[in-house]
């Protein structure tokens, strides 16, 4: 399978400078609309094969090299908790390569969709509502009619919803379940 290499670096992102205004890349990923800061990105790559880890956790597919890099790439939807279910690789899907503080990783996503610059005036808080994923975001983005959900790349990075697995077939079959807080979570192999 013939990889897209897509160089951040190629792209023009040049133009007229609106104070306080950033570059986002917006995809989708579980059926919402996302974006992330256009300055973390490395690359975008169609989906190709990867090499499993033992006992990874649930949102980390495997890895891949990259110029002579090795770089983890996640489950998107799993780890910020948009699904219990892995993914299975679906026609369209893309791996967004992020350098993020010197570390490199990559997350599956359905698609991207477009290049979009927000001003912080058109940024929205995120609610605070319990059980949600509104620690992974930045801000919500208001473009034309839309709200497209900012992630915080350092904390997708650093954090992953904890999910615990009941038995050996739920692993086997890719099911998780959201471990309920202040419990420990086992990692069943």
């Amino acid at each position: 399978m013939t990889n897209l290499l897509t160089d951040m670096e190629a792209l023009d992102t040049s133009g007229p400078e609106i104070a306080d205004a950033r570059q986002y890349i917006t995809f989708a990923c579980a059926g919402q609309n996302f974006g992330i800061d256009i300055m973390s990105i490395r690359e975008i790559r169609n989906w190709s094969a990867l090499t499993p880890l033992p006992a990874a956790k649930p949102d980390v597919l495997g890895v891949m090299e990259i110029r002579g890099r090795v770089v983890a790439v996640h489950d998107l939807a799993l780890r910020i908790g948009c699904t219990t279910t892995r993914t299975t690789q679906q026609p369209g899907q893309v791996i967004l390569i992020l350098s993020i503080q010197g570390h490199d990783m990559g997350l599956l996503v359905d698609s991207v969709s477009d290049i979009i610059e927000v001003k912080e005036n058109d940024k929205l808080p995120v609610p605070q509502i319990e059980g949600s994923a509104a620690k992974f975001l930045a801000g919500i983005a208001r473009v034309d009619d839309d709200l497209v959900a900012i992630l915080d790349e350092e904390t997708v990075r650093n954090t992953s919803v904890e999910f615990a697995v009941a038995t050996t077939d739920d692993l086997e079959a890719g099911v998780f379940t959201k471990a309920d807080e202040g419990v420990e979570t086992v990692y069943v192999d």
